[in-house]
């Protein structure tokens, strides 16, 4: 059984194999799939597209606290329910504090999972392509993290 995502990437291959622009942007892709019916909302497709787009929308919006810093306004947090299933639920900036320790979990989670990736790409793309010249990264954000904050200051 493909999955969602095994058939979208279907589309990128026949794209690709139709002889259509590459590198492409996901708009042409998307335009070509759309035009060549390759790809048609159900319902609880359109449902979960607006879900993504309003997911989208809550992790975009920022608000100015007192101190003038730009903050998000709604936070995501994967809560147990009653009946034990996982779920992401949301909440805005005056969320009580246990939701806020769990939404902060999961977002350096999530940072953390992106560095993983990033360097498994980076050392494979390295071992590959550059091996006697590999590409650093420095994971350590502390140094980033105090510039910016004095950049903020001097605003």
């Amino acid at each position: 059984m493909t999955t969602f995502n095994d058939q979208l990437v279907q589309i990128v291959e026949d794209y690709r194999a139709c002889g259509e622009a590459w590198p492409a942007t996901r708009d042409q892709i998307a335009e070509w799939a759309v035009a060549n019916e390759r790809y048609q909302l159900t319902r609880g497709m359109a449902v979960r597209q607006c879900a993504d787009h309003l997911t989208r929308a809550m992790r975009l919006e920022h608000v100015k606290d007192e101190r003038g810093r730009s903050i998000r306004r709604y936070y995501a947090a994967r809560v147990r329910e009653d009946d034990n299933q996982l779920r992401i639920k949301w909440d805005d900036l005056n969320a009580p504090r246990d939701f806020m320790e769990i939404s902060s979990a999961n977002r350096r989670n999530h940072i953390l999972g992106e560095c993983r990736q990033l360097k498994d790409d980076m050392d494979s793309y390295s071992e590959r392509i550059c091996p006697y010249n590999p590409i650093q990264i420095d994971f350590n954000f502390n140094v980033d993290l105090e510039e910016m904050a004095a950049l903020n200051e001097d605003a």
